[in-house]
Parts: C-alpha cells; sequence; structure tokens
C-alpha cells in the first residue's frame, strides 16, 4: 500500500503533465507546479530534489507507459491476420494517443534535439512493422502512412459526417473518386523537384542568423543577444526588426512558411494533369526535406520552443490549396467529407514522416523516390492499389 508521501508525488507528478503541458513543457515553473498543488516552492522539495528530477520521473513514467502498452498490444496483434490485425491496431493506437497525449507530448519535449526519438519507441516501432509484414501483408512504408492517418484522424477530433469518421474507407480505396488510378509522370516530377532552388532560406542574413542559432542552441537558449552576434550587429538593434524572441522567432516562421508556399506555386504551375500537380506537393515537400534536412530539424526546435504557427496560417493555407484547385475541379478526388486542407496536411506529414523515416535509415535517392511513390498510391487508392503493384 502506498503511503501518503507516495501517493502525493504521484498527485503532482500527474499535475506536472496537465500544467506543464499546457505551455508545451517549455515554462516548467515550480511555482506554477507548487500552486497547482496548494504547495510552496520550499515543501515541494520534500517529494522532489528538483525539477530536473520531476522531469526525469515523468520521462520514466512516460516511457513505461508506451512500452507497457506496446507490449500488450503486439501480444493482441500476434493473433490476427490481415483486415482484422489493420483494425485493431489502427483503433488501439487512436485510443492510446487520445488518452495518452500528455504523455507524448513530454516524450516530443524531452527528445526535442533527437530526429530518431527514442530507442524503446524505434524498437517497438520495427516490431510492429515486422508482425504488420508478417500478419497482414503491410510493408513499412504502409504502416507508416496508417500511423500518419491515425494522427489526422485524432486530430480532427470533431468529424464532418458519419462517413468521415471511416478511416478503413480510405486506408482500403484511398481518395480517388474511381478505382482506376492515373499515373503521375512520376520521374518528371521527382526530377523537377530536385532541381527547385532552396537559397531563398538563406538570402537574408537576418534569417540565416536566426536559424544558424536555432541549431546552435538546440532551440533552448536562443537569445536576441546571440542572433545579434551572430548577424554582427548590437542586440539594441535588433528592438528596431522585432519586439522580443518570442516576436522574431513568428516572424521569422511565418517568413519561411511564405518562402515555402511560394516556392511550391511556382513548381506546380508547370503542371497541367491533375495527377501529376498532387504528385507534385508531395514530391516537393519530400524533396525538400531531402535536400534540406536541417530545415525540418529547425521547424521542430522552433515549435517545441513554444511558437504557435503564424497568425496568418489561414492565409499559408490558400496559397498552398490554390495551386491545387485545378485538381479539387478535376472530379479526380473523393474527399470522404474532409476540407481540401485536411487532405494536404494528410499528404505533408506522410511525407514528412516518411522523409524522416529514410533520412534516419540514410537511405539512398532511389529508395526515397520510390517510397514516395507508394505513397501516392496509397493515399490515392489505398492499400488495394498499393498491392496491385506488388504482384
Amino acid at each position: 500500500m502506498k503511503t501518503k508521501h507516495e501517493l502525493k508525488k504521484q498527485e503532482i507528478l500527474k499535475s506536472a503533465f496537465s500544467t506543464w503541458g499546457g505551455c508545451r513543457y517549455m515554462n516548467t515553473s515550480l511555482a506554477d507546479l507548487a500552486a497547482d498543488q496548494n504547495l510552496t516552492k520550499q515543501a515541494l522539495y520534500r517529494y522532489f530534489p528538483s525539477k530536473e528530477k520531476i522531469e526525469s520521473v515523468m520521462e520514466e513514467m512516460a516511457l513505461r507507459e508506451y512500452e507497457q502498452y506496446a507490449l500488450k498490444l503486439q501480444h493482441t496483434l500476434s493473433n490476427l491476420e490481415g483486415k482484422e490485425f489493420i483494425r485493431t491496431y489502427t483503433n488501439e493506437n487512436i485510443d492510446f494517443v487520445t488518452r495518452k497525449k500528455s504523455y507524448l507530448g513530454f516524450l516530443a519535449y524531452r527528445y526535442r534535439e533527437q530526429n530518431d526519438g527514442p530507442e524503446i519507441t524505434r524498437k517497438q516501432l520495427k516490431l510492429f512493422s515486422d508482425l504488420a509484414m508478417e500478419k497482414a501483408a503491410v510493408p513499412g512504408v504502409g504502416l507508416r502512412y496508417l500511423n500518419s492517418l491515425t494522427l489526422m484522424m485524432i486530430h480532427r477530433q470533431k468529424p464532418i459526417g458519419k462517413e468521415s469518421d471511416n478511416w478503413e474507407d480510405i486506408w482500403n480505396s484511398g481518395f480517388c473518386s474511381t478505382s482506376t488510378i492515373n499515373q503521375p509522370d512520376y520521374e518528371q516530377v521527382l526530377n523537377d523537384a530536385s532541381s527547385v532552388n532552396y537559397d531563398a532560406f538563406a538570402e537574408d542574413p537576418l534569417m540565416l542568423a536566426v536559424f544558424e542559432t536555432v541549431m546552435e542552441e538546440a532551440g533552448n537558449g536562443i537569445s536576441l543577444g546571440k542572433v545579434a552576434k551572430k548577424a554582427g550587429l548590437t542586440k539594441s538593434s535588433l528592438y528596431n526588426y522585432w519586439p522580443g524572441k518570442e516576436a522574431m522567432l513568428n516572424d521569422v516562421l511565418s517568413r519561411q512558411m511564405i518562402i515555402f508556399t511560394r516556392l511550391f506555386e511556382d513548381f506546380t504551375v508547370k503542371y497541367n494533369r491533375p495527377e501529376d500537380r498532387l504528385f507534385a506537393y508531395l514530391a516537393f515537400t519530400g524533396t525538400f526535406l531531402r535536400r534540406t534536412p536541417e530545415i525540418l530539424n529547425y521547424l521542430q526546435r522552433v515549435m517545441s520552443h513554444g511558437v504557435q504557427m503564424p497568425y496568418n496560417i489561414s492565409g499559408i493555407e490558400n496559397d498552398l490549396i490554390r495551386p491545387m484547385n485545378s485538381v479539387l475541379d478535376s472530379g479526380l478526388l473523393n474527399l470522404h467529407g474532409y476540407k481540401p486542407v485536411e487532405l494536404l496536411g494528410l499528404v505533408n506529414l506522410a511525407g514528412v514522416n516518411e522523409i524522416k523515416h529514410h533520412l534516419i535509415e540514410g537511405s539512398v535517392r532511389i529508395r526515397i523516390e520510390q517510397s514516395l511513390k507508394d505513397l501516392y498510391l496509397l493515399i490515392m487508392g489505398g492499400i488495394s492499389a498499393f498491392r496491385r503493384t506488388m504482384k
């Protein structure tokens, strides 16, 4: 039986996930945590000697919770096959992520400087991937896409209409309005994507100074003073551009997204066929991250610092959707009740996750490009279309 002291420690830890999670774990104030528990900071030290100890125990709790869940699910899945395997895997993941968002959010914060995350999660995901191939004939690219689809379902929270809640329709048949998938000109689009000039991200000296400082400080120790030193300016002169650090990071993130959307629009304008234009979005995102992986690392570090998406995100979404209008008007797509920006969000998420996997694995270009082709088939025609290419 747990003592009062142990029970109070559990309450404090639960409060830490809630209180600190509300600020993405970036402003982990002991004063806020103590106040939430009706304690003084001095009283808090009777349970934990330091903030670092609290975070260390939180990490142990979150990893243990994930490992127990993963082992239990693997045992369940070992007795299932085919569609029942996929149905159980996905529904259990949706339930777990929904219930344990605070734990998973903390792990994302804790491992923000590592692209490959905790070792235990990499190990368990590899086991899931092997099981999926053995029991359901779903290769790694398929399971990673299914994980992205799952995250989109969770993110939406309130589906529009009954049909949009049925992820199995999307998984099995994709977003194409017919059973015949129009093949893009894969090689041409991929070659074009590889020739895009990304120098615009480094043209502005101040943007470059912010970028380099964030990378050097892993997103934590960044300050106006360090950016000023990197740019060869005085700290006071930076106030002519930004009133503070948060404004600086928000502004630079917004400007970088604007550059990305402009490059994307310039890239897609050359394609007239809707299938080429849709694959162009996937190819552009994938190739962009393959050639500039430090940009992804930078974005992760900035976002982990507590920076929110730009306030004009709706304008950026419109810029991304505009090149897709001809695709939407073509009748090529069945959106299953989803908004166009949500479909693009899925394409982007799946592309990022796939590229991250291959960057960690050190895959060669030909394997990365093949995975982008596979993703197109999965998105458009689901696992049914993908399997037809495996025969």
